[in-house]
């Protein structure tokens, strides 16, 4: 039998670091983390709902960095999942509650990181209230002040500047979940990343059509769907058999496999990238590879949607 194929497990290194990304059986949580190929869930720790095979996962943490932001309807989604990307097994020190929005009059909870401003200290990693200096809405481009992980930006309350450079530039405001863990964005679910830390309301997706916004891509993500998430690879990089260690760090269009699934992949590397392909839609996979569904039994919406992997016995 083949193994299943991984699910949003891999690791994403959006402007977030993913942390280890969790098996198949778990979804992940967004956020700013950085993906290893290890083990556990993608995003932050906990394990989703959603039951995606996966064909050889490499198990790695992401950290979440840069993530698609999404604008307010007046629809609400209840779907939510939670992953790791960083101290999955830690808890992390909460002084307030993103979700909750719990601060004093004049001040935001968001996300930060205890060690440090910016790379390579690790993505954000706890909480903290900050003084409110801007009203920028979720989709709104933005700029963190004082590095990456300070959290200190320009977006209302409930969202935070990500999806930066590694200075801290160029991001966009991103909606935090509420407190059911619902978002007012119809199109968007709720990821809970960095052992939540990050419980972000980010934009679904077609991985066939790689519908997202330019400089992201539509990456496995927490459960049985597909997310926007900002593509970390470098120019060159990132490419079919490529090395990675989450999810994001692969180019748009191709999913981080366990060195075992992929061919001529490695095995000292902590995964490789491999295309996504469309069951049943023509060849683009080695000649050793096989297009294999990434969600067994089928989701709707993406029983089509395959990835090249190596048989197993």
């Amino acid at each position: 039998m083949r193994r299943p194929i991984i699910s949003l497990s891999l690791c994403l290194p959006l402007a977030f670091a993913l942390s280890a990304c969790g098996s198949d059986s778990g979804g992940q949580e967004e956020g700013e983390a950085s993906e290893s190929a290890s083990s556990s869930g993608e995003g932050e720790s906990g394990s989703g709902s959603g039951s995606s095979s996966s064909s050889s996962t490499t198990s790695s943490s992401t950290t979440t960095d840069d993530t698609s932001s999404s604008s307010s309807t007046d629809d609400t989604s209840s779907s939510s999942s939670t992953g790791s990307f960083v101290n999955v097994d830690a808890s992390i020190d909460a002084m307030c509650s993103p979700t909750a929005q719990d601060c004093s009059d004049g001040e935001k909870c968001v996300a930060y990181s205890t060690e440090g401003d910016g790379p390579p200290a690790a993505p954000w990693d706890a909480n903290k209230c900050v003084d409110i200096t801007g009203d920028l809405e979720p989709g709104d481009s933005c700029d963190i002040e004082g590095g990456k992980y300070t959290g200190v930006d320009q977006c209302r309350p409930g969202a935070q500047c990500l999806l930066t450079d590694d200075d801290g530039f160029g991001g966009a405001c991103v909606e935090f979940c509420d407190e059911s863990m619902s978002c007012t964005n119809s199109q968007a679910i709720c990821a809970v990343y960095n052992n939540g830390a990050l419980p972000l309301c980010l934009d679904r997706c077609d991985p066939l059509v790689q519908d997202c916004p330019d400089g992201q891509g539509c990456f496995q993500g927490p459960a049985s769907d597909f997310i926007c998430f900002k593509v970390s690879a470098d120019s060159g990089e990132g490419g079919p058999g490529d090395e990675c260690a989450f999810v994001n760090q692969c180019q748009a269009g191709n999913i981080c496999l366990a060195p075992d699934a992929v061919q001529d992949c490695d095995p000292g590397f902590a995964g490789c990238c491999s295309p996504i392909c469309e069951i049943g839609g023509g060849d683009v996979c080695g000649s050793m590879e096989d297009c294999v569904a990434v969600f067994d039994p089928p989701v709707p919406g993406y029983a089509d949607v395959g990835v090249c992997t190596l048989p197993t016995g």
